[in-house]
């Protein structure tokens, strides 16, 4: 295992090696046959050797940098099956078939946890998205303990990384949705504090990205048994109709929570109405039927 350890940063400085010198290699011959062929034609050359080898050097790393953030992952098979997962669950929720091939491509992932980072949080935040909706609380705590945390912490210490920071809010939202869950009072106020830095970076951008924020404070009135505050909170999203359905199924579990049952029954209707897909409408009638005391 030692020598495995300190043999892997060495053979990835030969591998950056190998590509800048390809890349510089490229360059530079390209640079020099376009000053070859205005030669012939009796233009001048448009630099000396010392300023080709300096150009192509720096263009080398620019254009390595360049590859490494934004073509390779595009091209790499790992990405391609997330994109392709997470445009599904956008379009038809999360259907059993897509859990489980979450859960195959997370076990791949697994395979090799040092370069999957990512990969692995994205994957566990989803199926602890789709666990808490089944009200499977366990399991989607099991998968939550996947997500790296550090990795995606320092990822957003870079504000200007706008998917760094929603990864950071999902995380800190699904907690705290699994802490209220449980009516564990301490759990949903640690994480909630935990999160509000991030959630202040985002807030603003646009009400979906909001009202996603808002939800951990709706969780944690609700916990704290505020109900008539967490009505407040979402009154401000009565006239969003992009986030609709969610709202009407939180006013749902809240009324149902303050024994109104027939305005409950009324926005489980709605919610229902409005869900998009058989995932949504499964979701609420688990709520509508949890048994959980009222």
């Amino acid at each position: 295992m030692d020598n495995t350890s300190k043999a892997s940063p060495a053979a990835f400085f030969i591998r950056l090696i190998k590509r800048w010198a390809l890349m510089f290699v490229v360059i530079f011959g390209l640079i020099t046959g376009v000053d070859a062929v205005t030669a012939l034609v009796g233009s001048k050359a448009s630099g000396s050797v010392p300023f080709r080898l300096v150009f192509a050097a720096i263009a080398s790393v620019i254009v390595n940098i360049i590859i490494a953030l934004f073509i390779a992952p595009r091209l790499n098979g790992k990405y391609r099956t997330f994109r392709s997962l997470v445009l599904r669950i956008a379009d038809e929720g999360y259907s059993e078939p897509l859990i489980k091939e979450m859960e195959e491509q997370l076990s791949v992932c697994l395979e090799d946890k040092e370069n999957n980072k990512l990969f692995i949080s994205q994957y566990a935040m989803f199926l602890g998205e789709a666990y808490l909706s089944l009200h499977r609380y366990d399991d989607a705590e099991e998968k939550l303990k996947l997500t790296d945390m550090e990795y995606m912490k320092k990822a957003a210490e870079n504000r200007a990384d706008t998917n760094a920071q929603q990864n950071m809010i999902m995380y800190h939202v699904l907690l705290i949705q699994l802490s209220s869950a449980r009516k564990d009072i301490e759990n949903t106020e640690y994480w909630l504090r935990h999160g509000e830095k991030y959630f202040s970076r985002m807030r603003g951008k646009n009400e979906w990205v909001d009202y996603f924020i808002d939800t951990a404070y709706f969780e944690s009135l609700m916990v704290h048994e505020q109900y008539e505050n967490a009505l407040k909170l979402l009154k401000k999203y009565d006239d969003v109709k992009s986030i609709a359905f969610g709202i009407a199924l939180d006013k749902a579990r809240c009324l149902k929570r303050m024994g109104d049952m027939n305005e409950s029954e009324r926005y489980f209707n709605t919610a229902y109405e409005l869900a998009a897909n058989d995932w949504r409408r499964k979701t609420v009638e688990l709520e509508r039927d949890s048994d959980e005391d009222i």
